[in-house]
């Protein structure tokens, strides 16, 4: 052979090998495209609330089901989602202490509402994603029966890590390689409060911010606990306990961390084992960041509409 010719073969296998990449990268998460339907993705059963139940009956569902479509049966149809965010301004009016002075909605109807969106089952699972990808935490499906159906971030993220091995080198990369390759959001601001505040002042400024959840610091910044919008179902029965200081009432909970060399891999772990939706992002013993469920699934959507730019207007619509 000439070594004309095997420089041929050479630059035909580089083309090959280049281009075998390409088609590798092209479609990383190709396995997003399959129906709901035939993925193992785990669906829960859903209590509706109708707009003529009271605030505290709808408070009550919510602590258990966190998320419920509201149904307006004058109406005959859906009006929106809720979720505990909307009770907040609620338990910070019944507080026993001066509260944030805004007036308490009356009826579920008061409430601004998240808008009503339901997939079926025969949505595809990136479909799912663009939804999420909004920053919502559930999403209601509707089912061959046409009964509603829920699933959850966590839900999703189970189902990350039971196919961990479609993520290729993705799942093995750290958050700042993530950060820096697949724009994973993790530096955004962060809002703390000092341990020796009161449970309820957290509460005012996680309705304040409009966010689900914050650290909790010492007086020399480091790290001491985490405070979210769930930590309501704690005090529901007793709203005396929101006037604690937050070291006392967050003591025997430890908080969930990371550090830049966390894996995505770990990530899916630390989520899931400790049934959260946030953790923070730590140098030193100090939070610089907080990375979410929905950051992640952001991050996978967005990349996989890159990797696959023919799909984005025919495989993504809702």
């Amino acid at each position: 052979m000439s070594a004309t010719d095997k420089k041929s073969q050479s630059n035909y296998g580089m083309r090959k090998c280049s281009s075998e990449k390409i088609i590798t990268m092209k479609n990383p998460l190709h396995f997003l495209l399959q129906p709901i339907s035939t993925s193992t993705l785990e669906l829960q059963k859903v209590q509706i609330l109708d707009t003529n139940i009271s605030i505290e009956d709808g408070f009550n569902v919510i602590i258990d089901q966190l998320s419920a479509p509201v149904y307006d049966s004058k109406k005959e149809k859906f009006i929106g989602i809720c979720d505990l965010k909307h009770f907040l301004s609620y338990i910070l009016y019944k507080l026993p202490f001066p509260p944030t002075g805004d007036y308490v909605e009356s009826s579920i109807t008061d409430m601004e509402l998240f808008p009503f969106t339901i997939l079926d089952k025969k949505s595809s699972v990136l479909q799912l994603l663009k939804y999420f990808d909004t920053g919502v935490h559930r999403a209601f499906i509707l089912n061959e029966k046409k009964q509603i159906e829920m699933i959850t971030q966590l839900s999703i993220l189970k189902w990350f890590k039971d196919n961990a091995h479609e993520f290729g080198d993705m799942k093995n990369k750290d958050i700042i390689s993530l950060d820096r390759t697949y724009n994973l959001h993790s530096f955004s601001k962060v809002h703390s409060i000092l341990d020796t505040e009161p449970v309820f002042k957290a509460f005012q400024l996680i309705q304040k911010y409009k966010i689900y959840g914050m650290p909790i610091v010492n007086d020399k910044n480091q790290i001491v606990g985490n405070i979210s919008i769930h930590d309501l179902k704690y005090a529901s029965s007793n709203l005396d306990k929101l006037s604690l200081p937050l070291k006392m009432y967050v003591e025997e909970r430890p908080p969930i961390t990371c550090d830049k060399s966390t894996k995505l891999s770990e990530l899916f772990n630390i989520f899931l084992n400790n049934q959260i939706h946030r953790v923070h992002l730590v140098e030193g013993g100090k939070p610089i960041g907080i990375i979410t469920i929905t950051d992640i699934i952001s991050m996978i959507y967005n990349h996989t509409l890159s990797s696959n730019p023919d799909n984005k207007s025919s495989s993504i619509q809702m």
